[in-house]
């Protein structure tokens, strides 16, 4: 709880006439997770470069709504399975070891640029390896474009892939759900992956766009070849192993869990300022929330840790005030309303 004396429009009007640049604090974000990414993969670890898009769902404004919220307008959302209306924003994580920070969130523009091209965008700002490092993704982002991208800045990208898209098993192009029909018990092997198994087949050669590539196919343990079941992840590291594979996409989930934090906890799908500019300049303070509370000496990491540590120190130091306040003879009225409870 703050004890400013001030109205909460003032935090609004700061996001909306703040003199401030937005470019600037974005290039100083990504310059210390850039910093924090490096000193974790000095002992040789991986660095990973996550991408996904969630949306910030809001309440469509009647047509008689006199200043709706700036750019919103229908997404498909595929958790809900339905188009809902608000703003999709592009997230970028970057993660090494038991780091994972924030280092992008844009929301996409209906019109200008495709998502697509927002990724390869962002991946020309990435830091050049200095060790092994891949670009982990979902299926929507997992093509050409994206792969060419990543090989320039001397990343690998894993990604999911669409069971529809083209294999050539000897060379002859088939469907991968279509192609899992000639696939026997005894072409698969056992795959344990964070305390689960999986049944995985593993392809390695040409598909449209990728000159050579692993392609797994996986199926739980207990749903190997049943309808629904089928998961395929693309790989352009070649080298790697089909459980090293696995395990880097399982990577992946980290943004999943930053979208549902700053969700519940930091405003991101509730917030109310109406104009981009104030939208825009929330998602960086967001961002700077969230490896502040990440990064703090006991937070482990943890954001979750951060946050609390946080707020038991504002917790204290209320109460400190409040007992300097009885020690100092400051009348319990006052106390009230500096505290907004009188």
């Amino acid at each position: 709880m703050s004890l400013a004396d001030c109205h909460r429009t003032t935090f609004g009007k700061f996001l909306s006439e703040g003199v401030w640049n937005i470019a600037f604090a974005w290039k100083g974000i990504r310059k210390f997770v850039i910093r924090t990414i490096y000193k974790c993969s000095s002992s040789n670890l991986p660095i990973f470069a996550i991408y996904d898009d969630t949306i910030a769902e809001k309440t469509k404004p009647s047509s008689q709504a006199r200043s709706p919220i700036q750019e919103t307008s229908f997404h498909q959302s595929h958790l809900k399975g339905k188009q809902v209306w608000g703003h999709q924003l592009l997230t970028t994580m970057l993660s090494c070891g038991k780091k994972v920070l924030p280092y992008s969130i844009e929301r996409y523009k209906k019109g200008e640029k495709s998502k697509i091209q927002m990724v390869c965008d962002i991946v020309e700002s990435l830091p050049s390896p200095k060790g092994p490092a891949y670009g982990l993704c979902d299926s929507w982002f997992t093509n050409k474009k994206v792969i060419n991208a990543h090989f320039k800045k001397g990343y690998h990208l894993i990604g999911a892939l669409k069971t529809n898209r083209i294999i050539y098993p000897k060379g002859i192009g088939i469907q991968i759900k279509e192609f899992t029909q000639y696939i026997e018990k005894n072409d698969v092997c056992l795959v344990t992956v964070n305390n689960s198994k999986y049944w995985v087949y593993r392809y390695e050669g040409h598909l449209n766009g990728v000159d050579n590539a692993v392609v797994l196919l996986c199926w739980h343990e207990s749903a190997f070849k049943k309808d629904g079941a089928l998961h395929a992840f693309l790989c352009t590291d070649t080298e790697l192993d089909n459980q090293t594979i696995l395990e880097y996409y399982s990577k992946r989930w980290p943004i999943e869990t930053f979208f549902r934090q700053t969700k519940n906890n930091l405003g991101l799908n509730t917030y109310q300022v109406r104009s981009t500019k104030s939208i825009d300049r929330l998602l960086v303070l967001i961002s700077l929330t969230y490896i502040y509370c990440s990064t703090l000496e006991n937070a482990n990491n943890s954001f979750s840790k951060g946050l609390l540590i946080c707020r038991n120190e504002v917790k204290k130091g209320n109460i400190q005030w409040i007992y300097e306040c009885a020690k100092n003879n400051i009348p319990i009225e006052t106390v009230f309303k500096t505290m907004k409870v009188a």
